[in-house]
């Protein structure tokens, strides 16, 4: 791990094509351990599906461990961005170690909040019953709203706000940086590259928006979150002025 937490961030703007390179350097780091990260992207839905079962809590706590998972994922990928391999064992990393609570700070500030931002878009447009559905687990009780269209309205509302949360991840892994810190440096580093964030969204969006309308869609999701996950690290790189994986 490359922490230097005395350094100060460096925000630099970029332009509009910078989008087009984070997606292709996250395809090129993705590319050098495609099937480890398929099988861990796999491992993250599984976890996150089999934790939404449990009654009343089941959905709040997939939302910390979950973004707990990828941080150990990004530690993987600086190993992997610096020639060695990528191993298994990044993903207890991201469970353990001595800035646990950090990293359970962050999940909530991220993880939590996007989830709540989502709750609340869909409970504008469906009422309590889209809250009851998601958040507490009563699905059955509200077939109806049981839709792809549902689907897609839950998931794609999460998108842009994440953007903004992108690289505090790694400023907290790599950086030193407290969660509170991390979050908000990494929103002035995503503010300050506007244009390529964005188009980056809208990407991320249309990508989803494919996959969502798809009956095969949930599987072909398999393969966009590790992309997801590269493009992350590659973004943070080139944010932070390291040097290009």
């Amino acid at each position: 791990m490359s922490a230097v937490p005395d350094r100060p961030v460096v925000v630099q703007p970029r332009l509009p094509w910078r989008a087009l390179q984070w997606s292709v350097q996250g395809l090129r780091l993705w590319r050098r351990a495609p099937f480890t990260l398929l099988a861990m992207g796999l491992l993250q839905m599984l976890v996150e599906g089999a934790m939404q079962m449990i009654p009343w809590v089941g959905v709040t706590l997939s939302k910390l461990v979950v973004p707990l998972l990828t941080l150990g994922i990004l530690l993987g990928l600086d190993e992997l961005a610096q020639g060695r391999r990528l191993r298994w064992s990044c993903l207890l990393a991201g469970l353990r170690g001595p800035r646990l609570a950090a990293k359970l700070q962050l999940a909530a500030l991220g993880g939590l909040a996007v989830f709540a931002l989502q709750q609340a878009f869909v409970w504008a447009l469906h009422g309590w019953a889209a809250v009851d559905a998601v958040w507490l687990g009563h699905a059955a009780a509200h077939r109806e709203l049981m839709t792809r269209s549902f689907t897609r309205e839950l998931i794609l509302s999460g998108v842009l706000p994440s953007m903004l949360l992108l690289p505090a991840p790694c400023l907290l892994l790599f950086r030193g940086l407290a969660p509170w810190p991390a979050v908000l440096a990494g929103a002035r580093m995503m503010i300050a590259a506007a244009l390529p964030a964005l188009l980056f969204g809208l990407l991320c969006a249309a990508m989803l928006t494919l996959l969502l309308s798809s009956a095969w869609g949930f599987a072909l999701i398999l393969v966009y979150v590790p992309w997801v996950t590269a493009c992350t690290y590659a973004i943070w790189r080139d944010l932070d002025g390291a040097a290009a994986t």
